[in-house]
C-alpha cells in the first residue's frame, strides 16, 4: 500500500474518533430534537412529543434518540402512537456548520391504536323484490360512472411518510384496529420494516416488511421489493414485489407481482406469478375500483385443487356454509365483477380431474356466465357452457354440452362404486332449471340428455348366463357349458328426458350377440332411486352357448323381463335380476291356451261337419 494512502487512512481515522468524542459536547440536543419535531410537523402534519430521555450517538451511526415519545396524528386530540425507542440519522457536514438535516428514522416498541372506520352498510339484496333488484342494478352502475368521473378529479393523493429520508426503519410494532361498532378489535403485529431513499418523486424505494396477524391459527406475511410512487402523476409502479403468505391457506402461497397502480383512479394493472404448495401459476390480473369488470383476470396454472384453498385454521370450519342449507349465495354472487380466463394443465374436482381445462367466464350482477368450459375428463373431451342468472329471486340455469369418448372404467372408479364397467361413451346434453334453492334447481332440471356406448363390458355379471338358466328351467333341462363372467354388449344406448325431478330413460336399449334388450327406466334426483324394466328379445343363437339354452317357438312368443331396481348410493351388482316364476308361469299359461285352441279347433271342424 503506498505511504501516503496509509497516511491518509490514518488521519481520517483519528478525525472520526476525535468526531466521536467531541460531536456529543458540540451539538445542542434540544435543538436537534426541535428540528426533527419541525420536520416530522412540516412532511405529515403529525406532532411528536418526548416524555423520556435524550441522547446523542455517532456509531453505528450519527443519531438523536428518544425514549417514551409520542405521536399525535392531524386532527386529533390524543397521542395516536406510543414509541418505546425512536432515533432520528443526522447528516454530518450540515451538523458541522450548524444545520440540522435528518437522513433516518427508526422506532421500535410501538403501540399504535386506531379506530376503523365504520363499515359501509351493506344492502342486503336478498330480502329485494324483483322490480327492486332492477333498480339496485342501475343505481350501482350511474354511482360507479359518477365515482369514476370524480375520481380523476380528485386532491392529490396525500401520504402520511412523505418523509425525504434515506432510510426508515420500524420494528416490534402492535397495531390496534378498533371497531367503532363495537366489535372485536383487528390486530397486526409489525415485526420489522425496513425501507430506503423515501421519495415522492418516482424514484425506486426498496421495501422489506414482515408483519404477523395473531390469533388461534397466524397469518404471517413477509413483502420484499421495490416500490415507486410519484406524487404529481399518482401513480404508483411495483418492481419484483414478493410477498409469501403462511397460515392462510393449508399451504403457504407466494406471490410476486410486477406492474402499475392509478392512486386516483384506483386501477392497478399487475403481472403476477404464485405459488400454493405444488400449483404454479402466472398471468395477468387488472383491478379497476370505478370500471366493470373490477377484476380482469386471465391466469395459467399447472393444477387447481381446491382442497389447497381451504381456509387454515379452527375457524374454516365454523365459517364454512352447510351444505345441507340448500340456499343460494345470491347476495354474494351479486356483489361479484369479474371476468376471467383460466387455463390449467390438471384442475381436480374430488375424485374427478379435467386435463388441459380451459375457462372463461363473466360474472356481473349476480349471473355467471361460462362461455367456454373445455378440457379432457376420464379420457373424454369435454366440451360445454352454462350461464347461472341469479339477478332476480328465481334463479335461472342453463346449461349445454358434449363428452366425447369417456372412458367408462375411470369414471366409474372415480365414483367408487364396486361395479366394473369398460367401455367409452359419448353424452350430450342441452338442460334448463330454475328455483330459489340447490334442490329447487336439481329437481327444476329439464331437458334431454343422449347416452351412446361401444364396447360396453360388464364385468362379473354376464346377462346371457343369467336368462340361459331360466330357458333351462322353461325346456326342463340342465346347464352344462361354462358361460364368460362377463357381459359384451354390442349396443348400449339411452335417450334420457329430465323433467320433474326425474330422469326417464325412454327408450333404454342394450345389444348383445345372441339377444337384445329394450325397455324404458326412471331415475329420481333427489332419492337416487331407480326403476327399470326390460324385454329381451331371445335368439335361437343363444343355442350355442349350451344346448340347455336352445330357443323354440313358445319361448319367442312371450316377453322376457329384466326388472332392475336400486339406489345410487348401493352397490349396483344386485338391481337387475329375470322374473323366473312369472315367464313359467306365462308359459303354462300359453301351453295350456294351445291346448284349449287345438281341441276347440277340433270340436268346431266336427261341428261344421255335420251342418254339411
Amino acid at each position: 500500500m503506498p505511504r501516503k494512502l496509509l497516511i491518509a487512512l490514518v488521519v481520517l481515522a483519528l478525525l472520526l474518533a476525535a468526531a466521536a468524542l467531541l460531536l456529543p459536547r458540540l451539538v445542542d440536543r434540544d435543538a436537534l430534537l426541535e428540528r426533527a419535531t419541525t420536520l416530522i410537523r412540516e412532511q405529515t402534519g403529525a406532532s411528536l412529543a418526548v416524555n423520556g430521555e435524550l441522547d446523542f450517538t455517532v456509531f453505528p451511526r450519527l443519531a438523536l434518540g428518544v425514549t417514551q415519545a409520542e405521536i399525535t396524528l392531524p386532527e386529533r386530540d390524543e397521542p395516536d402512537i406510543k414509541v418505546g425507542a425512536l432515533q432520528f440519522g443526522v447528516q454530518l457536514w450540515p451538523l458541522l456548520t450548524g444545520e440540522v438535516k435528518v437522513d433516518s428514522i427508526a422506532l421500535s416498541d410501538v403501540d399504535l391504536r386506531v379506530v376503523g372506520e365504520a363499515d359501509e352498510e351493506r344492502v342486503d339484496t336478498a330480502s329485494m323484490s324483483d322490480a327492486q333488484l332492477e333498480d339496485y342494478y342501475a343505481n350501482r352502475r350511474s354511482q360507479r360512472e359518477a365515482a369514476g368521473r370524480d375520481a380523476g378529479a380528485e386532491a392529490a393523493l396525500a401520504l402520511p411518510l412523505a418523509l425525504n429520508v434515506s432510510r426508515l426503519e420500524i420494528a416490534d410494532t402492535r397495531i390496534e384496529i378498533t371497531d367503532p361498532e363495537g366489535g372485536p378489535a383487528t390486530r397486526v403485529i409489525i415485526e420489522a420494516l425496513a425501507a430506503t431513499g423515501l421519495n415522492l418523486e418516482g424514484t425506486p424505494i426498496p421495501v422489506e416488511l414482515t408483519l404477523q396477524l395473531p390469533g388461534e391459527a397466524p397469518i404471517n406475511v413477509a413483502l420484499e421489493g421495490d416500490f415507486s410512487i410519484s406524487l404529481d402523476a399518482q401513480e404508483a409502479e411495483l418492481v419484483d414485489v414478493e410477498v409469501a403468505v403462511s397460515g392462510a391457506l393449508k399451504e403457504p402461497l407466494t406471490l410476486r407481482l410486477n406492474g402499475a397502480v392509478d392512486l386516483a383512479r384506483l386501477v392497478a394493472d399487475l403481472q403476477t406469478s404464485l405459488s400454493v404448495g405444488p400449483t404454479q401459476g402466472s398471468g395477468s390480473v387488472r383491478y379497476a375500483n370505478f370500471e366493470s369488470p373490477q377484476i380482469d383476470a386471465s391466469l395459467d396454472l399447472n393444477l387447481l385443487d381446491p382442497a389447497l384453498l381451504i381456509l387454515a385454521g379452527p375457524e374454516a370450519a365454523a365459517e364454512a356454509p352447510a351444505e345441507d342449507s340448500g340456499e343460494l349465495p345470491l347476495d354474494a354472487l351479486r356483489a361479484i365483477d369479474t371476468r376471467a380466463a383460466l387455463r390449467v394443465a390438471t384442475a381436480n374436482f374430488g375424485a374427478h380431474k379435467v386435463e388441459n381445462l380451459e375457462l372463461k367466464l363473466r360474472a356481473v350482477d349476480g349471473t355467471i356466465d361460462i362461455s367456454t368450459l373445455r378440457g379432457s375428463v376420464h379420457g373424454g373431451q369435454l366440451d360445454a357452457r352454462a350461464k347461472f342468472d341469479a339477478r332476480l329471486n328465481t334463479a335461472q340455469l342453463t346449461t349445454s354440452g358434449a363428452i366425447s369418448g369417456l372412458d367408462i372404467a375411470r369414471a366409474v372408479a372415480a365414483t367408487e362404486a364396486t361395479t366394473e364397467l369398460r367401455g367409452e361413451a359419448d353424452l350430450n346434453w342441452q338442460l334448463v332449471s330454475s328455483g330459489r334453492t340447490t334442490d329447487e334447481l336439481i329437481t327444476g332440471l329439464n331437458g334431454p340428455v343422449k347416452l351412446a356406448t361401444r364396447e360396453v363390458t360388464l364385468v362379473g355379471t354376464n346377462v346371457e348366463h343369467m336368462l340361459c338358466r331360466t330357458i333351462a328351467l322353461a325346456n326342463q333341462a340342465r346347464l352344462t357349458a361354462a358361460f364368460e363372467p362377463d357381459t359384451r354388449f354390442t349396443t348400449l344406448s339411452a335417450d334420457i328426458q329430465l323433467a320433474d325431478g326425474r330422469a326417464v330413460l325412454q327408450p333404454l336399449r342394450a345389444e348383445l350377440a345372441r339377444l337384445g334388450l329394450g325397455g324404458k327406466g326412471e331415475y329420481d334426483l333427489a332419492s337416487g332411486d331407480l326403476r327399470a324394466r326390460f324385454k329381451a328379445r331371445l335368439s335361437p343363437e343363444l343355442e350355442e352357448l349350451d344346448p340347455a339354452c336352445s330357443v323354440s317357438k313358445r319361448l319367442t312368443a312371450i316377453d322376457w323381463p329384466v326388472d332392475c331396481r336400486g339406489n345410487s348410493a348401493e352397490d349396483p351388482a344386485g338391481w337387475c335380476s329375470v322374473d323366473a316364476e312369472g315367464i313359467l308361469k306365462e308359459l303354462a299359461v300359453n301351453k295350456a291356451s294351445k291346448k284349449i285352441e287345438k281341441k276347440a279347433g277340433k270340436l268346431l271342424n266336427k261341428w261344421l261337419e255335420k251342418q254339411n
